[in-house]
């Protein structure tokens, strides 16, 4: 047989399938480590793993401090356990949980994380349900291990209250509505989304605008921003009159309206240019929705459309309720608010970073604490990376002063003043940072533990000074360097509003994208109005097969309770205790009430009388 002949002759396929052998028995192989560490005898350590994400400086140093007090409890000791933490990157976080959880060799705890595999029910497949948990009393909330510094109405009541309302939210922020039950742990709140102001650069971009003021013949890029009338239609975006030129006065007071943003925006590009500051931008944003002060503003003009749209009898404004008022005609492309925010936009986007979109978390902060961006746009998870780098540079002439601000409103006398009179409230606020018990853990008991003990007021207080986030316990004091980030309750409750990202996928994937194309100049408004409202009336994606999706999904869900009742009332069966009745209850009265879509069929024969309900 020739050379060639053998060559030819060899199957390329075996190298496949023994990659396949070989990873298998990596597996297995970490799989046995893993039983074996954790299923040792009743003298061995065993370890509760903790995974996260959270990668800020502070929060590790947190989790640690928090750990190790954990660990040294007595009971703790005693039982040989030790709570460790794995952090990880948030861009591979995802695919190490889905590899582990289908695998079973998950960490105890962790962030969940948001991936297909754990949404709507199928988080109950692999995370354990604690809402049986949740109404029983914080052993580590007791009166003696609570500072005496504390109100004695407050002691008392953090020593007598069932766990969930010992939480500013009433740990909210760990319910699973689909699943009527509680599957996480809320430890932190980060805050509302802020704006980050470079003080050092506001005195400067102040100054530059104070000589552009005082010039003969201003320079064109001011000339635009005044307030004006052009051919009938208002152009610019705020009048120069006393109030501002106090404003630009002040070196010290960042902006207070949104003209007034605008203004101070126009101004540092102009100041980039004039002073050859080529890396210099007025905000600095990145493709993450939370930081882009846009979608505060888009609220806030979608509120105008959504008053009339909720007819559902559920708080907020579904996207079924705002797709289909489009379609019965409530309102329409060319309504003044949605072409007013897509104006907003396109305005704003000018002030970001070039390829903006393609830029993440890390690098748009970096831009900022480097002195490179005037005004930064995160929440609290920010804030102490932020404050660290802005004050630690290694050269002085760059570290700076921060200052935080939420976004402004116009004043009434400004562009787009006559029609947002209200930012959103953040009163509904949720606990955040939720840590979820994994299904297959041996070590429940103790994870749960350490859950209450790292959610009780006097060590939740201590972590998040630490962490340099907001607790998230009643009774916890805030650090000063985060009372910025505090809910601000004044403003229009937010599910008045309606979001586009709440909507089915295929009308969010659509509008999301042509929506950027519209705002980043790749599209114009007109083309991105047609190939939408043609979107929205197709058979198979649109408004109809929305309806039609909602109510399969109702029924689906109804199917999987029925099919969760009756293991429940096998386990009952077999085991007839307090805790198989109450979830059995939970799930009979919830099994009771689910109507299997007959609600929303009620509900289009009023909004659509002459049609019959959709099918594909």
């Amino acid at each position: 047989m020739s050379k060639e002949e053998g060559k030819k002759g060899f199957n390329w396929n075996w190298l496949a399938i023994a990659a396949l052998i070989i990873a298998y028995a990596f597996s297995a192989g970490r799989f046995f480590v893993y039983s074996a560490q954790n299923n040792g005898d009743a003298n061995s350590k065993k370890t509760i793993r903790v995974a996260h994400w959270q990668l800020e400086p502070g929060y590790r140093e947190a989790l640690d401090w928090a750990m190790n007090e954990y660990n040294n409890l007595p009971h703790v000791k005693e039982a040989g356990i030790e709570v460790v933490q794995i952090p990880l990157p948030q861009s591979v976080y995802n695919q190490f949980m889905n590899v582990h959880l289908i695998s079973g060799t998950a960490p105890d705890i962790s962030a969940a994380g948001n991936t297909k595999l754990i949404q709507g029910n199928a988080i109950g497949r692999f995370y354990a349900s604690v809402g049986e948990y949740v109404n029983q009393v914080n052993p580590y909330n007791s009166v003696e291990k609570l500072s005496p510094d504390l109100d004695p109405e407050l002691r008392e009541y953090l020593a007598n209250a069932s766990w969930k309302d010992t939480f500013l939210d009433g740990m909210e922020g760990g319910w699973r509505q689909e699943l009527n039950d509680y599957y996480s742990i809320p430890i932190s709140n980060a805050g509302g989304m802020r704006l980050y102001y470079n003080m050092s650069l506001l005195k400067k971009g102040k100054t530059f605008l104070r000589e552009a003021l005082a010039k003969k013949s201003q320079p064109e890029w001011l000339k635009q921003v005044w307030l004006r009338e052009v051919d009938g239609s208002q152009q610019g975006y705020l009048p120069d009159n006393e109030r501002l030129r106090k404003w630009v006065a002040n070196d010290d007071e960042v902006p207070q309206t949104m003209g007034q943003l605008i203004l101070y925006c126009f101004s540092i590009k102009a100041m980039a240019k004039a002073k050859n500051m080529e890396y210099l931008v007025p905000i600095s944003v990145g493709n993450s929705s939370s930081g882009d002060p846009v979608f505060r503003y888009q609220n806030a003009f979608f509120n105008i459309l959504g008053k009339d749209l909720e007819y559902d009898g559920n708080t907020g404004i579904s996207g079924l309720e705002a797709f289909d008022g489009l379609y019965r005609n409530q309102w329409n492309f060319d309504s003044k608010p949605m072409k007013a925010y897509f104006e907003v936009a396109k305005l704003f986007t000018q002030f970001y970073p070039v390829g903006y979109l393609g830029l993440d978390r890390e690098q748009t902060q970096r831009r900022f604490v480097l002195g490179d961006a005037a005004i930064f746009s995160s929440g609290g998870w920010d804030a102490a990376g932020v404050f660290k780098g802005a004050s630690e540079s290694n050269s002085e002439e760059k570290r700076f002063k921060v200052s935080i601000a939420p976004p402004t409103m116009p004043a009434p006398d400004e562009r787009w003043g006559d029609m947002i009179k209200y930012m959103p409230s953040e009163a509904n606020f949720k606990t955040g940072v939720p840590l979820s018990i994994n299904k297959q853990t041996q070590h429940l008991d103790w994870a749960l533990d350490f859950l209450m003990f790292i959610s009780s007021q006097p060590v939740n207080e201590e972590f998040n000074r630490i962490a340099a986030w907001l607790p998230a316990t009643v009774g916890s004091e805030t650090i000063e360097s985060m009372r910025g980030f505090e809910p601000i309750v004044e403003g229009f409750p937010s599910y008045e509003s309606f979001n586009p990202d709440n909507s089915r996928a295929a009308i969010k994937s659509q509008w999301s994208g042509m929506s950027k194309l519209v705002i980043t100049g790749g599209m114009d408004y007109e083309e991105f109005a047609s190939k939408m409202t043609s979107f929205l009336d197709s058979q198979r994606q649109g408004i109809k097969a929305y309806w039609f999706h909602d109510r399969q999904g109702i029924k689906d869900r109804t199917r999987a309770l029925d099919r969760t009742l009756s293991v429940e009332e096998l386990n009952l069966t077999l085991d007839d205790n307090a805790k198989s009745a109450e979830r059995f209850r939970s799930l009979f009265y919830q099994s009771l009430t689910d109507d299997e879509g007959v609600n929303l069929e009620m509900i289009w024969r009023k909004l659509h009388p002459d049609q019959p309900f959709p099918t594909l």
